[in-house]
């Protein structure tokens, strides 16, 4: 009885902290201070791909290109201490659709394998942005938590987005959609995409499978 209450408390806390993580609050990010005039500054995030910073490139939709988006995953993995690595990412990963887009995913370091980071993607750049704290995962070993993040194209958010737009024009009053989350834990056997669809009656919750196909809607 003890072990089955200790198992549903740990699975809880895993949730809610993974809640916590593919739940950002949008923050309206601060305009530059010269973004009433053109710049024609490049910012090269892979070998082969350039994309320039201008305000032209910040009202194009991240989920425009799954070519782009693909890039944007490849320039991950040629991060100079990166390249060449097996890279494994917990919990879950989202792609936020403002000013060009930005991207947040938890890799872990494969040089200290303990340790996990947090990596985001904007304009046209990866940073390393936090350390993560493993608060509330002390219940479960990290390799748990943990999924190989070549089993995830980031092009597949484009077919998500792409998806759930169209489902969106069915809904009443349907907001545009931002955010598209992708979510895995093996302890509690989630691994899925979904968008949710905040709605004039009610709001949705329509998940996918790692590909990109349609399971259902809540």
């Amino acid at each position: 009885m003890l072990l089955t209450f200790f198992l549903m408390t740990s699975c809880k806390e895993v949730r809610k902290s993974i809640d916590e993580t593919l739940h950002p609050v949008a923050q309206k990010k601060q305009k530059p201070a010269d973004d009433k005039t053109s710049s024609s500054s490049s910012v090269s995030f892979s070998s082969s791909t350039v994309f320039s910073s201008t305000s032209e490139e910040y009202a194009k939709s991240i989920f425009e290109s799954a070519a782009a988006l693909d890039s944007i995953q490849l320039a991950l993995y040629n991060m100079p201490h990166l390249k060449g690595k097996k890279l494994f990412f917990m919990a879950g990963f989202y792609f936020y659709d403002y000013r060009g887009g930005m991207i947040s995913v938890d890799l872990q370091d494969p040089d200290k394998p303990e340790n996990v980071d947090t990596y985001t993607y904007s304009n046209g750049a990866w940073e390393i942005q936090k350390p993560v704290k493993m608060t509330g995962m002390q219940h479960f070993p990290l390799e748990m938590l943990l999924m190989p993040l070549d089993e995830v194209k980031f092009s597949t958010a484009k077919k998500v987005y792409d998806i759930a737009v169209e489902k969106s024009k069915t809904i009443e009053g349907a907001e545009p959609i931002q955010f598209v989350y992708f979510s895995q834990i093996k302890a509690v056997h989630v691994k899925e995409w979904y968008v949710m669809i905040q709605g004039a009656r009610r709001n949705y919750r329509i998940t996918f499978d790692v590909n990109g196909n349609l399971r259902g809607e809540k």
